[in-house]
């Protein structure tokens, strides 16, 4: 189930400095290519850390500010499992010990994941898109944007392994200076 955290919340925070902008790590990025004009494109990226430290001191105690001075210390990022801050400072609940596992594509954590992606998209056949991934599973993308074009493709849901800073503002997770490690693909 997702809910999101409290407006005024700041969502990632160091427990040791209490610095709630900066964090470095590795994060999953998701985004939605579609036709845009006369490409495929996207407008939105949906950042899921896997792993954050604290940018200002270091520090991997990290909690997450659901509001105002309630903070969940228990989390994916400590514990594997559990409240995953993503995005938009949407919280969902992941149970799975490891993201992206044929166990998790198939949960219900993974579907409301999609449909957050969707959404912010302003698309809303998530469903579908959901079972195919289940049936066929995530395909290798060397990055070239244009391979969606020259495809049968509608939409596309791309993930990127990105290792770099994780800002963090008033509207959610944001990724900058990353460097990539491997991308994955699954259209319709």
């Amino acid at each position: 189930m997702s809910t999101s955290i409290e407006e005024n919340a700041r969502g990632y925070v160091c427990l040791d400095c209490d610095n709630s902008e900066l964090f470095k790590g590795w994060s999953y990025l998701f985004r939605l290519y579609k036709p845009i004009s006369e490409n495929f494109d996207f407008n939105n990226e949906i950042v899921c850390p896997e792993t954050i430290s604290c940018h200002e001191c270091s520090s991997k105690n990290i909690g997450i500010e659901i509001s105002p001075n309630k903070i969940i210390t228990k989390h994916m990022i400590s514990e594997r499992s559990g409240a995953w801050l993503v995005g938009e400072k949407w919280l969902l609940d992941v149970d799975e010990t490891t993201v992206f596992t044929t166990d998790f594509i198939k949960s219900l954590s993974c579907k409301e994941l999609i449909k957050i992606i969707f959404e912010s998209e302003g698309e809303n056949n998530y469903e579908k898109l959901h079972n195919q991934l289940i049936e066929h599973g995530f395909n290798e993308w060397n990055m070239d944007p244009e391979f969606f074009s020259k495809s049968r493709f509608s939409l596309a849901l791309v993930y990127i392994y990105s290792g770099g800073i994780i800002r963090q503002d008033e509207y959610g997770l944001l990724d900058e200076d990353s460097s990539y490690g491997f991308a994955k693909y699954i259209g319709f």
